[in-house]
């Protein structure tokens, strides 16, 4: 009786780790929600970078990319003085493409001022979460 127990007590706790497992793994993306206006989001953990897609008209400062349907893909810069305009500010204009098996967005353009490929790490409606794939 005592081992019949055990196993299914085992059985349970197992059968929750799989299935928390599974859920981790099978995190399935849209690509529509890819595009549209993105707003750069302060990040305090890690080197991942988030964004945030706005839809109001409010005029917002700060890193702003903008993924296009076509192909298009536009990283703009603005601040409200001209205090780091020689450093930060900047509009680019490139092209854009998606390995949707892999999740890997790659730009003609750096998003962050340094690197063109990224692992989508989340992508929502309204979120997108990326993690800079280093190259040298």
């Amino acid at each position: 009786m005592k081992n019949n127990f055990l196993i299914i007590i085992l059985v349970v706790l197992f059968s929750n780790q799989l299935s928390y497992g599974q859920k981790n793994e099978s995190a399935e993306f849209n690509s529509g929600d890819l595009i549209g206006v993105w707003y750069s989001k302060y990040n305090r953990e890690g080197d991942n970078l988030i964004f945030e897609k706005r839809k109001a008209t409010d005029h917002k400062y700060g890193l702003r990319v903008e993924i296009l349907k076509n192909g298009e893909f536009y990283n703009r810069y603005s601040a409200p003085c001209g205090n780091d305009t020689r450093l930060r500010t900047h509009n680019y204009k490139g092209k854009w493409s998606l390995n949707e098996s892999e999740w890997v967005l790659t730009t003609t353009e750096p998003i962050n001022l340094k690197g063109k490929i990224y692992k989508i790490v989340e992508l929502q409606a309204d979120k997108l979460i990326l993690a800079e794939i280093k190259t040298e």
